[in-house]
C-alpha cells in the first residue's frame, strides 16, 4: 500500500493531527533559522549552568543584510567618457553601463545596490554606486573591477604569434602596445556570448571567447582580410595577445592567452561574463558613508513595529474572541518564516521547507473542494520564487522594512475575511465545524483576487522600479505570499483542530451573540 493510499485511509482528525505535527515541525525549523543566535546564547547558559550536565546542540547562525541606510556602506562616482558615441545613444549606453555595474555588485552578493546615473550641466555623465556594508574603499573598487574593454584591432606589422584555425594563440608576449600602431574594427567585447576559462596543453590558464552570431560574422571577416598579418586583442588599452592569422577562421571562437594566473584568469572571466561596459569610466571619488538611520532610531523603529502588531493582535482578539487568539499563533508563525526567508537557508533546508508550505496548501484546497490545475500553476510559481529567494539574503533597507510591514496589515486581512465569513454562517444557524469550512470557501475568492492583485503591483516594482523601490517589492512579495500560507494552512487547522463542537453553547467564544434559528 502506497503511502498516499494510507494517508487517504485516515479519519479526517487523524490527518489533520498529522498536519499539526507538521506545521509544529515546520515552525520550530524556521524559528531556529530565524533566531538561531537567541537559540545559541540559551543553549550555551543551559550548559553552564547545568556543568555541562545538558548539553544542546548549536546550530549555524545566519545574519540578515542590512541596507546602506541601516549599515552603511561605500559610495563610489565614475566619470564615463563619452565622446567616441553619438549623442543621440549616449542616454542609452550609460543605462547599460549601470546594468552591468549593478549586475556586477549582485554577482559579489551586495543585494539591493543603489546605481545611478548623472548628467552634468557641462553635459559630463557620472555613474553613483552605493554599496551596503562594504566600508572598505579598496575592497568596493575591486569588487566593481576596472573597466573590462574588449577590442579587437588590426595593424600593418607583423606579430611574432601564430593563431590557429581553432583560435588557440600561443603564450609569446608582445611589446608593441603603442595604440597609434593600432587601428580598430568593429568586433568588441559588446558581441561577445560567453567566455569561459580552460588550461593550453602546457598547463598554463586561457580564457575562451565565444561571439554571438553578429560577432563570429565579424570576426570571420576581420581574420579573412588580415591572412598572414596580426590581430591584436585588447584588453583595457592594453595588448595582451597579438596572433598572424593563417587562415580565415570560422565559428565565431577565439582564445585569450597571456601572462596571468589561474585567479587572474578566473577574474577576467567574471568580469566579461557579467558584461562589457559600453563606455570607459574612471573612478573620481570615493567615501565611506555612515548609516543614515543610528541604533537608536533602528530600536524606535522595531519598538514602534512591535506595539503595532501587539495592537492587531489586541483588536483581533477583541472583534473575533478565540478565532483572534488563532490568527495571532498564525501571524506569529507568519513572521518567524518572514525572518527566516530574509536570511540566507541551505539549500537543502529551504527546499524542504518551501516543499512543506506548498504541499499543504495544495491539501487545504483539495481539503475544501475548491483544488484545481489554476490553482496548482499558481502556488507551484510562487513555490518557486520563495525557494529562489531563500536561497539568498534579502537586504532589509527602510523601504524593505514598509514592505514588511505592510504585509503584515494584509496577512490580517486575509484573517479577518475568513473569521468575518464564518461569523455570518454562525449567524445562519450552521453547526461550528460547518460554519469553519463554509467561512473559509466564502472568503477565498476575496483573498485570491485582492492578493493577485497585489502580486502584480509587487512584480511590476521588482522588474521596473528602481534599487529601493525593488527592494520594497521583494519584500511585499514575499510578505503576501507567506500570508497565503498562514491564512489558507495554519489558521485552517487550528481552526478545526480547536473550534468544534464544545463551541456550539460558547458561540460567545466565536463573537456571534444571537443565532437565527434553522
Amino acid at each position: 500500500m502506497s503511502l498516499m493510499q494510507k494517508i487517504s485511509k485516515l479519519s479526517f482528525k487523524a490527518k489533520t493531527r498529522w498536519i499539526l505535527g507538521l506545521i509544529i515541525l515546520f515552525a520550530l525549523s524556521v524559528g531556529l533559522i530565524a533566531g538561531g543566535n537567541y537559540y545559541n546564547q540559551f543553549a550555551r547558559f543551559t550548559a553552564d549552568k547545568t556543568n555541562n550536565i545538558i548539553v544542546l546542540p548549536q546550530v549555524k547562525e545566519l545574519p540578515f543584510s542590512l541596507g546602506l541606510d541601516l549599515q552603511g556602506g561605500t559610495q563610489l562616482v565614475y566619470e564615463a567618457d563619452v565622446t567616441n558615441i553619438p549623442e543621440a545613444d549616449r542616454a542609452d549606453a550609460m543605462e547599460s553601463a549601470r546594468d552591468v555595474i549593478e549586475r556586477r555588485v549582485n554577482t559579489f552578493g551586495v543585494s539591493e545596490p543603489v546605481v545611478q546615473v548623472n548628467k552634468g550641466s557641462n553635459g559630463e555623465y557620472r555613474i553613483i554606486a552605493e554599496l551596503a556594508g562594504i566600508k572598505d574603499v579598496k575592497e568596493a573598487i575591486k569588487m566593481i573591477g576596472e573597466t573590462p574593454i574588449l577590442e579587437f584591432k588590426e595593424q600593418d606589422a607583423a606579430g611574432s604569434t601564430t593563431l590557429t584555425p581553432t583560435g588557440e594563440a600561443s603564450s609569446t608576449e608582445i611589446n608593441i602596445n603603442t595604440d597609434s600602431l593600432w587601428k580598430n574594427t568593429e568586433l568588441t567585447g559588446k558581441y561577445l556570448k560567453r567566455a569561459v576559462l580552460q588550461f593550453a596543453q602546457d598547463g598554463t590558464p586561457e580564457v575562451s571567447l565565444e561571439f554571438n552570431a553578429d560577432g563570429a560574422q565579424m570576426f570571420e571577416d576581420i581574420t579573412a582580410r588580415n591572412v598572414g598579418k596580426p590581430v591584436a586583442i585588447f584588453l583595457d588599452g592594453y595588448v595582451i595577445s597579438a596572433p598572424t592569422v593563417n587562415e580565415k577562421i570560422t565559428g565565431g571562437k577565439a582564445v585569450i592567452s597571456g601572462q596571468f594566473n589561474v585567479d587572474e584568469a578566473k577574474l577576467l572571466v567574471k568580469r566579461l561574463n557579467s558584461g562589457a561596459l559600453p563606455v570607459p569610466v574612471s573612478l573620481v571619488s570615493q567615501k565611506t558613508v555612515e548609516a543614515s538611520l543610528g541604533a537608536k532610531s533602528i530600536n524606535n523603529s522595531l519598538q514602534a513595529g512591535l506595539l503595532g502588531l501587539l495592537l492587531v493582535s489586541v483588536f483581533m482578539i477583541v472583534a473575533y474572541r478565540l478565532p483572534g487568539l488563532l490568527s495571532v499563533l498564525s501571524l506569529f508563525i507568519y513572521g518567524v518564516t518572514m525572518l527566516a526567508i530574509f536570511k540566507a537557508i541551505p539549500v537543502a533546508i529551504a527546499l524542504p521547507l518551501i516543499f512543506v508550505m506548498i504541499a499543504l496548501i495544495f491539501y487545504t484546497f483539495n481539503e475544501i473542494k475548491i483544488f484545481d490545475s489554476t490553482l496548482a500553476l499558481f502556488f507551484a510559481v510562487i513555490g518557486i520564487l520563495l525557494f529562489f529567494y531563500a536561497l539568498k539574503p534579502v537586504t532589509l533597507s527602510l523601504s524593505g522594512i514598509a514592505g514588511l510591514i505592510l504585509s503584515v496589515g494584509m496577512a490580517v486581512d486575509a484573517n479577518i475575511l475568513i473569521f468575518a465569513r464564518t461569523k455570518e454562517e454562525l449567524k445562519a444557524g450552521k453547526s461550528v465545524q460547518q460554519s469553519v469550512t463554509d467561512g473559509f470557501k466564502r472568503a477565498w475568492p476575496s483573498i485570491r483576487d485582492g492578493n493577485i492583485s497585489s502580486l502584480i503591483t509587487c512584480l511590476i516594482l521588482m522588474f521596473f522600479g528602481t534599487s529601493s523601490v525593488q527592494g520594497f517589492g521583494t519584500t511585499l512579495f514575499i510578505g503576501i505570499s507567506v500570508s497565503l500560507f498562514s491564512a489558507i494552512v495554519i489558521t485552517r487547522i487550528l481552526s478545526v483542530l480547536v473550534l468544534g463542537e464544545w463551541l456550539e453553547k460558547r458561540k460567545c467564544l466565536l463573537g456571534v451573540k444571537k443565532i437565527k434559528a434553522e
